[in-house]
């Protein structure tokens, strides 16, 4: 890709957080479907997705375009994503999401980073896992993975009882938030008091240009996967997922967590049978 084709495109993404929620409307519509977009009027999109003529008009002013027109043409200077071949099922649609948010986020990954923070998570006390919402339950999801490995976690996924545990932490401690837009107010104030308090904050989120990103002392980008041109399918947790997949293989190849785990999962497996 040239830099004129990386820049528009990625300028809507980066922008995206600082929208307003009619522009964020015209964001959505134009990395969900790039190439409709380049053949309909101003008129046209307006209508499509339920915004007026001056909200697109703003829209693409800040991505630094002096009109739509164009901001359509450099839009089609995008070279067309490469799809895998399917068989036109619905199976086969949602295969080709998750490949597309796989290949994007393993391109935004930094090798270094993932070993740092799984370094933190070995010399770390206690590692509290802040999520909300669907982000909850990937917090849960983590914090049970690392008890099993005998490693001390948490997961903490309402914002009231974040901001109270944040204010009793201390260091030794380290928060792993998961957050798709990096920009939840609860959450990064939480993680704010947290660093305060002399705790490390290490963050996965969907936005580069993000609070989160700016107060944490580590920090993942994955991609996020309202941005890949499926509107009717949105799994927001997938690509934070593979991250975590990641760091746990990571943590696996410590032999110490390897034994614990293998004993954890047996005593589980123990316990059903007894209870049967």
């Amino acid at each position: 890709m040239n830099e004129v084709t990386v820049s528009i495109m990625q300028t809507v993404e980066n922008c995206y957080p600082e929208l307003s929620r009619q522009e964020r409307k015209v964001a959505l519509k134009v990395m969900q479907s790039p190439e409709e977009i380049q053949g309909m009027s101003i008129s046209r999109l307006a209508k499509s997705i339920k915004v007026s003529n001056a909200t697109i008009t703003r829209f693409v002013k800040k991505m630094h375009c002096k009109n739509f027109s164009e901001f359509k043409l450099l839009l089609a200077k995008t070279p067309a994503t490469a799809t895998l071949p399917t068989r036109g099922t619905i199976a086969d649609d949602v295969y080709t999401f998750y490949q597309k948010v796989l290949q994007a986020t393993q391109e935004l990954l930094d090798p270094d980073v993932l070993k740092q923070i799984v370094s933190l998570i070995q010399k770390n006390q206690r590692i509290y896992l802040f999520g909300l919402g669907s982000s909850g339950y990937t917090a849960n999801e983590m914090a049970q993975r690392l008890l099993r490995m005998g490693i001390t976690a948490f997961a903490v996924t309402d914002s009231h009882m974040m901001y109270i545990t944040s204010g009793i932490m201390r260091h030794g401690d380290m928060i792993l938030v998961l957050s798709t837009s990096g920009n939840t107010q609860e959450v990064n104030q939480a993680a704010k008091v947290a660093q305060q308090n002399q705790a490390q904050v290490v963050a996965i989120t969907g936005f580069q240009h993000s609070p989160l990103i700016e107060l944490s002392d580590l920090a993942v980008v994955v991609k996020n996967s309202n941005f890949v041109d499926n509107s009717r399918f949105v799994n927001s947790q997938f690509a934070l997922t593979y991250v975590l997949d990641i760091m746990t293989t990571m943590l696996l190849e410590n032999d110490t967590y390897r034994t614990k785990m293998d004993q954890t999962v047996e005593l589980i497996m123990n316990n059903k049978l007894k209870t049967k």
